[in-house]
């Protein structure tokens, strides 16, 4: 009975990755904090905040199953989450079933009752289906034909997405398998290409677009704002009062923020109303003037963190398919935390990306808790177990 209770005490310790759940752990609370502060003045923001814990523990589900699941197994069935992809994709388009908004139909609901988005889990079935299309070329992406056929799936995702349109979430799966096929090998070449591909196509897009819409009429590539985010970028000053009103306002909450904040809901910019989605794009901004330097250093460093964590779990894996998965996911986080911040401070687009783990929304919570998940799958299963 001894060596039986020492044999199972070993695999729940080989199972668990501490560091990961510290950290995750930490960051959900950190989170829980900031939204409870910044809905404190919002109307309805008890209820907000109740639906934000609901949605860790509904997120614990898929955390839970994808840690139980072999992830080896995973790649068995690339064809089926492959449909399942384009599915989760295509539905908000389906009658009936999407709703709009934010100017993009992306939300499946029903009546008034908007559900979850199905662009956010579809981020971890890319991630398992890339990572097992990545992984067929055993580290050498070197043949242009290997690469063409690649960047096809991903190509098919980005027109899927720009359907809704939901340009942010769309430049999330770039992040994603950009990552992967720098990790699965894919000479520099490639990706020089790929970028001088992107820039003419970016340029080419805004100068027609204009026109596309005027003799089509109605928008086609780009929506108005999303043109007017792009202008405001390049030129903050432009339209303060209007399309660059959110980016002064976030700046100005940081800003009075200085190096220990003005406390916990005691924002000016955020009580008074200033700050529009403060609990969602926008909560760092929050953070930021509330807890000042102080609390975004903190924050910083648990994401940092949390990283590096997993980066190790990508180096503990046996094989190229486990080690893709956890490239997937971290590529996801990061670029996440890059651009939301970013774009709080004026270095990046606003996209209206939320920030993992911080920001309100059940569906990036469930999606970033079931990222965990797959890290603890591949990481339980370092041994070959």
């Amino acid at each position: 009975m001894r060596r039986v209770e020492k044999t199972l005490g070993k695999q729940v310790r080989d199972s668990v990755n501490v560091p990961i759940m510290l950290f995750t752990a930490a960051l959900l609370a950190y989170g829980s904090v900031m939204v409870s502060s910044a809905t404190a003045g919002m109307t309805g923001g008890p209820g907000l905040f109740k639906r934000h814990v609901l949605g860790m523990a509904v997120g614990l589900v898929p955390l839970v199953v994808a840690w139980a699941i072999d992830y080896k197994k995973l790649k068995h069935w690339s064809g089926p989450l492959l449909t399942l992809f384009a599915f989760l994709l295509i539905s908000p388009r389906i009658p009936g079933l999407g709703t709009t908004a934010k100017g993009a139909t992306s939300w499946l609901a029903i009546g008034d009752i908007r559900l979850f988005q199905p662009s956010e889990p579809a981020k971890l079935v890319f991630i398992v289906v890339m990572a097992a299309l990545v992984a067929e070329y055993e580290g050498r992406i070197d043949k242009p034909r290997d690469a063409m056929r690649l960047l096809g799936y991903l190509g098919v995702a980005i027109v899927l997405i720009l359907l809704q349109p939901d340009l942010g979430t769309g430049l999330v799966f770039v992040a994603i398998a950009l990552t992967m096929l720098l990790v699965g090998g894919m000479k520099g070449r490639y990706f020089a290409v790929l970028g001088l591909v992107a820039i003419v196509g970016v340029v080419g897009i805004l100068g027609i677009d204009t026109t596309l819409d005027r003799m089509v009429g109605h928008d086609v590539a780009l929506k108005d704002y999303q043109k007017d985010r792009l202008l405001v970028f390049v030129d903050p000053g432009r339209d303060p009062a209007g399309a660059g009103y959110n980016l002064a306002q976030s700046k100005i909450a940081i800003g009075s923020g200085g190096v220990s904040g003005t406390g916990l809901k005691s924002g000016t910019q955020s009580n008074l109303h200033f700050l529009p989605e403060r609990h969602t794009d926008f909560i760092f901004a929050v953070l930021g003037e509330e807890l000042g330097f102080t609390g975004a250093l903190l924050l910083l460093g648990l994401y940092l963190a949390l990283l590096i964590s997993s980066l190790a779990i990508a180096a503990s894996s046996r094989d190229l398919y486990g080690a893709l998965i956890v490239a997937g996911v971290m590529g996801m986080w990061l670029f996440q935390i890059l651009e939301n911040i970013g774009m709080t401070v004026g270095m990046m687009p606003i996209t209206g990306i939320p920030l993992p783990f911080m920001s309100f929304g059940s569906s990036s919570m469930v999606t970033n808790l079931g990222g965990v998940g797959l890290l603890l799958s591949v990481w339980s299963r370092r041994y070959g177990t």
